[in-house]
């Protein structure tokens, strides 16, 4: 490797000479400066001759070489490949539950469904009537124990469904449910006794639950004459509930103009839900037996008035309160002697008394309108509003018994 070194160098030096004769050929030939090149090719001859030759690996350089010189390139940007679909397995077909089976029961001439524990059918029942919303929208009531509903079928109420959780208690009220079973086509379900007591109103469940159509007039008309053939005449009284909020008082004032009996029964707007299981109990059986109009604002209220006895219709309030009597007409229960051809008695509730829209009626009717009281025992501020209905209205039924 060294002679090769050399040999270029002398080849070098040779081609350096033949440069030197065509300078000097030339005419700016210098001799000196001929001799200061000879010198610095031979110092650069010996010079490298230090060089110290190693061998090339080839491999090496092709590897470093294509290191250096490879760069990466920016991945092209390309739409994502659509995710696979997954696979889902088709819906399983809805096998439609085993409808329970119908018992007949010989013993008791009726036909029954058995329903489990929480069975959906329950809750689907009574929620629909336990909502006043959907209740009245379905014209339906729901009516707990067993005279209570002995009361609505001898009233001629359609039974929808009875529900059961003692075949002892279905047995005292057979006949009346076989009748209507035939007659209606009533749906019968034995429930258990855990689903009536949470869904029941009461404290102690009577184990027997039962939803009715509300009465209809053709109802009301039946039981109209019938009270005719006994010989029993409603009586020209419209009783007006005003701020009645208690269910029970409500229920008792119902019971009451049942008794009499009065003409209707007008519940206005802001009072409790004369339909509400409480109502109906307190009524036991009243609601049955009167009309009712029910949710009445105070712009319809002449609307409730017969129409053959509008000219002399005469309006009372029930007004123990001293001052709100004093800018009206008052008289003393006892001195009811104005009876007009279909009397008006407004009564309000023990907390909120008579409403302000109650004394705008009154003055509309003028001289026919008064204010009546009950006197009272010092210290006692007023009775409870069942029982003051009570010596009105029996009170105006005996004045009217007279004037006839």
């Amino acid at each position: 490797m060294f002679c090769n070194i050399l040999k270029r160098s002398f080849q070098a030096n040779i081609k350096n000479v033949n440069n030197l004769n065509v300078l000097r050929l030339s005419s700016s030939y210098n001799p000196q400066s001929d001799i200061k090149d000879a010198l610095d090719i031979e110092a650069n001859l010996f010079g490298n001759s230090d060089l110290k030759h190693e061998p090339v690996n080839t491999r090496e350089a092709l590897r470093k070489n294509r290191t250096k010189s490879f760069v990466p390139r920016k991945p092209k940007e390309t739409s994502a490949p659509p995710a696979p679909r997954k696979f889902t397995a088709p819906p399983a077909p809805r096998i439609a539950p085993t409808p329970a089976p119908v018992i007949k029961d010989s013993e008791l001439n009726l036909e029954f469904v058995r329903l489990t524990l929480q069975d959906p059918l329950t809750s689907t029942l009574l929620t629909t009537v336990r909502s006043r919303k959907r209740r009245d929208k379905n014209r339906q009531i729901i009516v707990e124990g067993r005279r209570l509903i002995q009361e609505a079928l001898q009233c001629g109420l359609k039974m929808e469904t009875l529900l059961f959780s003692q075949k002892d208690q279905l047995a005292l009220v057979k006949e009346e449910v076989g009748k209507a079973q035939l007659e209606s086509r009533a749906k019968i379900y034995k429930v258990p006794q855990h689903d009536l007591k949470t869904w029941s109103s009461l404290v102690t469940p009577p184990g027997l639950m039962a939803i009715f159509d509300r009465p209809s007039g053709k109802g009301l008309e039946k039981n109209l004459a019938e009270q005719q053939r006994l010989g029993t005449q409603p009586l020209p009284i419209t009783v007006v509930c005003d701020n009645i909020r208690e269910p029970n008082n409500l229920g008792s004032i119902i019971r009451t103009c049942a008794a009499l009996p009065c003409s209707q029964v007008v519940v206005t707007h802001g009072c409790c839900d004369p339909w509400e299981s409480k109502a109906l109990r307190g009524g036991c059986g009243g609601q049955f037996r009167v009309p009712i109009r029910d949710d009445v604002p105070w712009e319809e209220l002449p609307l409730t008035i017969p129409p053959e006895a509008a000219d002399d219709c005469h309006v009372f309030i029930a007004e123990n309160n001293q001052e709100k009597r004093e800018n009206n007409q008052t008289i003393d229960y006892a001195d009811i002697g104005g009876i007009g051809a279909h009397n008006l008695l407004i009564i309000g509730g023990e907390s909120h008394g008579v409403s302000e829209e109650a004394y705008r009626f009154l003055n509309l009717v003028g001289n026919k309108g008064k204010c009546v009281y009950i006197p009272l025992a010092a210290g006692i501020d007023s009775l409870n509003v069942a029982s003051a209905l009570t010596l009105l209205l029996f009170e105006l039924r005996r004045k009217i018994n007279q004037k006839a």
